[in-house]
């Protein structure tokens, strides 16, 4: 069974940096999203390039009607062996009819792999469901969050975390909590006087 190390979940349920956000126009109002290829790069550098893959399981021409041609897809993203699906659609406009299915098949397909990714984490664009965006942080430096709040949420996590550590993990727990930058020396020695007791 896939489990998500310490490092990995850190960067699932961060703030998504404003800096990755785009807007257009549309449904009565402006609408925020991430770019397709962001989303790769995220899935990249968080799994891994060899630990992801992503496989288009449906797709289907809606429409062609009045010069438009509209398709809807169904991507399947899968880690290990956790699999998530999302449906997107696409549509082609200008150009010649190749032209226009290939735009829409594309776009269908690109908004279907985002809309799978978005289910494992902020980083993919979850931050963007909530109205208020709560966990989209602005990347300019008038806009600061509260450390210690923070802080101590890092703490109950690695609290937690410690709480869990097998015996034959106890190194390399160690080894996170010593290199963490996040936690202070205080913190850190609590943590590490947990993890001697149970060797």
């Amino acid at each position: 069974m896939t489990k998500f190390n310490d490092e990995q979940k850190q960067q699932l349920a961060a703030p998504l940096l404003q800096k990755h956000v785009s807007t257009r126009r549309g449904g009565g109002g402006t609408l925020s999203y991430i770019e397709g290829w962001h989303a790769i790069a995220e899935a990249n550098r968080i799994f891994g390039f060899d630990a992801w893959t992503s496989e288009t399981v449906h797709m289907e021409c809606v429409s062609s009607e009045g010069g438009t041609i509209s398709y809807i897809a169904r991507v399947r993203v899968t880690v290990g062996d956790v699999s998530r699906e999302g449906w997107g659609a696409g549509h082609g406009r200008g150009g010649s009819p190749g032209d226009r299915h290939e735009s829409a098949v594309k776009e269908a397909e690109t908004d279907a792999r985002k809309r799978a990714l978005m289910t494992f984490g902020n980083q993919f664009g979850l931050a963007l469901y909530d109205k208020e965006q709560t966990n989209v942080e602005s990347t300019k430096p008038t806009a600061k969050r509260d450390s210690s709040r923070d802080n101590q949420a890092i703490y109950g996590k690695a609290m937690a975390y410690v709480a869990s550590v097998k015996q034959h993990d106890i190194d390399k727990a160690e080894a996170y909590v010593r290199a963490s930058k996040d936690l202070t020396d205080e913190q850190k020695g609590k943590l590490l006087d947990t993890l001697q007791a149970k060797r």
